[in-house]
């Protein structure tokens, strides 16, 4: 992604209860823009969110992430 202006920058947070379906909401938004060509999966330890050993060991988050995609000239 081309450098963007401040105008253009979006954050947003994903915030729930452990198990309400943060990561695959991530992953879903991340192959939806275009950022990774599959969705991963937790039982697979195949998510670009939880990358830690003790984050595949456990099957869920245990470190916060920060992920940014490309949306209609923004930066999500």
């Amino acid at each position: 992604m081309a450098d963007v202006t401040t105008e253009l920058i979006r954050n947003v947070v994903l915030l729930s209860h452990s198990g309400a379906g943060k990561t695959i909401l991530s992953e879903s938004l991340l192959n939806q823009t275009g950022v990774t060509n599959r969705i991963g999966t937790v039982e697979d330890g195949t998510t670009v969110s939880d990358f830690e050993a003790e984050e595949s060991k456990r099957g869920n988050s245990v470190q916060t992430s920060i992920m940014h995609a490309p949306w209609r000239n923004h930066k999500i």
